[in-house]
């Protein structure tokens, strides 16, 4: 039996962004056994996916933080797995010789043509383009289309698992609310293995507004969801808002949150992870976003949607390297009554396509 290797690591975000490619794969290889070596940290987003058959999962900082140690076990794990193809979704030069080192035959992945790196250790090799406003689900897409593969479906892939959802359902029972009839609000984000990017946050005072906002013109509460390290936010969120606010975050684990999102009358969170499962599951969302660029992180679509404040600096989050700034006004002169407006915008869409 053939043995294929996919490879990726840092966000959840990135993880659900090359399912689509992940299908790819497993149609280049419909007998195959595949193996998804991912960092621990985005591990949960990918379990039950349908295509692959085994998840091997390591501690971030082995590759993050260029650990001798962990990166020759993950070499030694590789080459125990006897792998006959792999797909990388990297372009930096050290995963991708791995996968030299561990002796696999064929190799795909990317190379990065402004950054000069990438490619090297490569049987074949496509362009990484993350700083353009093509949607990076469908240039991870170019990976398989190495292989042979040929196609353009950009459907997003995410299945919450029965206990989940039933888990869902009770919370909903408890708290009094129903499928449908309520929104959303997540207002944390912008962390990830490699780097945190809080200045991905619109902030807990116009989320606070917004939230109002919402229970004004709908009359619908908010479930808050997040994690652990955002408890302060739903904190001062639920406890400064006239209308009904849940707050579930760090009360839920990702898993949870998420099959709650298949429940909701929409997402509306900053530019993070729980934005990609609103994609998958057709919910609608609205995202938030400042420094980095929401053509290439969201498919064209009439029901998940973004709202910016148009600055000419912006987007500044390049390649998953954020470089600072000392005024972020795309995020400080985007205002509460804006976001509403796009919000009621994209619901109206809804009505059009029932």
């Amino acid at each position: 039996m053939q043995r294929v290797l996919i490879l990726r690591n840092q966000g959840i975000g990135d993880l659900i962004l090359i399912t689509p490619a992940i299908r790819a794969i497993r149609q280049l290889h419909p007998e195959a056994e595949i193996t998804l070596f991912v960092g621990d940290w985005s591990r949960t987003s990918i379990e039950g996916n349908p295509h692959i058959d085994h998840i091997y999962s390591y501690p971030d900082p082995w590759i993050q933080d260029k650990q001798l140690f962990g990166y020759l076990r993950l070499i030694w794990a590789l080459r125990k797995g006897r792998y006959d193809v792999a797909y990388i979704f990297h372009s930096h030069p050290l995963i991708q010789l791995m996968t030299f080192l561990a002796g696999i035959p064929k190799r795909y992945g990317f190379y990065d043509p402004e950054l000069g790196k990438g490619g090297r250790f490569l049987t074949a090799r496509t362009e990484w383009q993350p700083n353009t406003d093509r949607y990076i689900a469908d240039n991870y897409l170019d990976i398989p289309r190495l292989a042979g593969w040929e196609g353009d479906e950009l459907r997003l892939d995410y299945q919450p698992a029965d206990r989940e959802l039933k888990e869902v359902e009770g919370i909903l029972k408890k708290v009094g609310l129903k499928h449908d009839e309520f929104f959303i609000v997540a207002p944390g984000g912008g962390v990830n293995p490699r780097q945190n990017v809080f200045e991905k946050r619109w902030g807990t005072d116009k989320f606070t507004a917004l939230c109002d906002l919402l229970h004004d013109e709908f009359k619908l509460p908010v479930i808050l969801t997040g994690s652990r390290d955002e408890i302060p936010i739903g904190k001062q969120i639920a406890a400064n808002s006239k209308g009904k606010v849940v707050d579930l975050i760090g009360r839920i684990s990702f898993r949870t949150a998420a099959a709650m999102v298949g429940r909701c009358r929409m997402l509306i969170s900053n530019d993070s992870s729980i934005m990609h499962v609103a994609v998958a599951m057709g919910i609608h969302s609205l995202s938030i976003f400042g420094p980095s660029n929401p053509r290439s992180l969201l498919p064209v679509s009439k029901i998940n949607q973004w709202v910016t404040e148009e600055v000419d600096c912006s987007p500044c989050y390049c390649n998953n390297i954020f470089q600072g700034c000392d005024h972020l006004r795309c995020m400080t002169e985007l205002q509460p009554v804006t976001v509403l407006d796009k919000i009621k915008q994209t619901l109206s869409r809804m009505k059009d396509l029932v």
